[in-house]
């Protein structure tokens, strides 16, 4: 009798038994989850902190807003036989400033300037937004490649007219051949190359589609005047309107930048904003 009423209060009917099975850590085995939907868990988990970790709109507007910026370097001061003498600027930012007598000698300045300075402000905003999203972005391989090149190109030329050693003047000849440089367009190509290691940082295709755009458009610029699209497109400057002919080759680089970082803001802040309400539901 006492064997009978142990086998119903404390031992376990079999049917039961077989029913349920045995409890697990994560409950009982009927309930317990599975491999590929605990995969595909995880891998949404990463999507949206990737998604959440993304800021590189901020970088696109504020160099876009800088190349806008550079516009009035690109129009030259006069149009006399001075002019030409005076295009380029000094030569330690040739690179940088070009040689084109549509150029004001104070753009290399400009550019050097600019660069840096966006760069400062980019690390700056990047920090800004780890600390808002928990989540942050190795943004500094883009600064220390823009900061490179951007040395380079200023140091180097002065270095290869010095008479010293013979490396400097070939590793000129070699990144900046003259074509790229001579309409003062060079730090369009800079800053596609930061857009590129940024693009790696971020993990994202969508920069990395931007990057290539732009970079296309940059390469296109530095060795092309884009003004004779316009031409072709029925553009015929009037008499006071040949001084901004050279504009399109700024200005079409400064779209895309403009353009891109707007889209990437909309998108981006509509991601961030799912990702604080996740947040927000996961806690509660």
């Amino acid at each position: 009798m006492d064997d009978a009423e142990d086998g119903r209060s404390g031992g376990q009917d079999p049917e039961s038994a077989r029913a349920t099975g045995p409890a697990g850590p994560t409950g009982p085995a009927g309930s317990a989850d599975d491999p590929a939907a605990l995969l595909d868990e995880i891998g949404a988990l990463r999507r949206r902190a990737r998604s959440a970790r993304h800021a590189y709109w901020f970088p696109l507007v504020l160099f876009g807003v800088l190349t806008c910026a550079s516009v009035p370097f690109y129009l030259p001061q006069d149009t006399g036989p001075g002019a030409q003498a005076a295009a380029g600027g000094p030569v330690p930012l040739a690179v940088l400033g070009g040689f084109s007598p549509l150029t004001q000698p104070a753009l290399g300045y400009y550019w050097l300037a600019a660069l840096l300075g966006g760069l400062l402000v980019t690390l700056l905003w990047y920090r800004r937004h780890a600390r808002r999203a928990g989540l942050q972005t190795p943004a500094l391989g883009f600064v220390v490649a823009v900061a490179v090149l951007t040395a380079l190109a200023a140091a180097l030329p002065l270095l290869a007219r010095t008479g010293g050693p013979e490396w400097p003047r070939r590793l000129s000849l070699l990144l900046w051949p003259g074509d790229l440089v001579i309409r003062g367009t060079y730090a369009f190509l800079i800053i596609a190359v930061g857009l590129w290691v940024l693009a790696w940082a971020e993990r994202s295709r969508a920069l990395a589609l931007i990057a290539l755009v732009y970079s296309g458009t940059a390469l296109m610029c530095s060795l092309y005047d884009t003004e004779n699209i316009l031409f072709r497109l029925g553009w015929n400057p009037a008499n006071n309107e040949w001084n901004v002919q050279s504009l399109p080759n700024v200005l079409l680089p400064a779209f895309i930048l403009l353009a891109a970082g707007a889209t990437a803001f909309a998108v981006q802040h509509r991601q961030h904003r799912q990702h604080r309400q996740h947040r927000q539901q996961s806690a509660v």
